[in-house]
């Protein structure tokens, strides 16, 4: 198991599927809960909803495996593509399986019914499209979406919005400070649980 980080205004004991997107309610990187693989990174995250209380949260993730997550940037494995068009009951363009975002995006709108064309199913994706790619993916074995802290670093920091919620758990939760910037005070966090 790896460990990844979530930053919160809300103190929890397990993550609720049904508070998706209460957060910053984005979703450009599919629907689920969002981690990282950086602990100030979190901290900001805390602090996006301008609440006085700020939580970070160290949860056990699934180690990534070349079949159980896809990466934003990189090409999708070929046992996911197969299990995929099983499950669909389509051929997947190769053009979709060149970069996980393709993909994702290809499911939902697939599952939705949206677009003709390969740039229309892999260019953009509504919010009932990506929870459809969200529902479907775990069904297959794909519990975590990938994509790089910084883009100009693909090989650096991590994050991540994991898919199934009986595959990861939380271990402690820390109260945390923030600058006027949205930065960690480092030395600020204190032990709110431990599980």
């Amino acid at each position: 198991m790896a460990i990844a980080y979530h930053g919160s205004a809300a103190l929890f004991n397990r993550f609720d599927p049904s508070h998706l997107l209460e957060g910053d309610g984005k979703f450009k990187f599919g629907v689920g809960a969002y981690l990282t693989s950086s602990y100030a990174t979190a901290a900001h995250y805390s602090g996006v909803s301008g609440s006085l209380d700020k939580y970070v949260y160290t949860v056990e993730i699934p180690d990534m495996t070349e079949d159980n997550y896809l990466h934003s940037l990189r090409p999708v494995h070929p046992s996911i593509i197969a299990k995929a068009e099983a499950k669909l009951g389509v051929s997947i363009p190769e053009e979709a399986c060149q970069r996980g975002k393709f993909f994702r995006k290809f499911i939902g709108n697939t599952l939705i019914g949206f677009g003709n064309t390969i740039k229309q199913k892999t260019g953009s994706a509504s919010l009932e499209a990506e929870k459809a790619a969200s529902a479907l993916l775990p069904q297959i074995g794909v519990v975590l979406l990938v994509w790089p802290h910084a883009q100009s670093k693909p090989d650096g920091d991590n994050n991540y919005a994991l898919l199934d919620y009986e595959a990861f758990k939380i271990l402690q939760v820390d109260k945390v400070e923030l600058d006027a910037k949205g930065q960690l005070i480092e030395g600020s966090q204190q032990l709110v649980a431990k599980y």
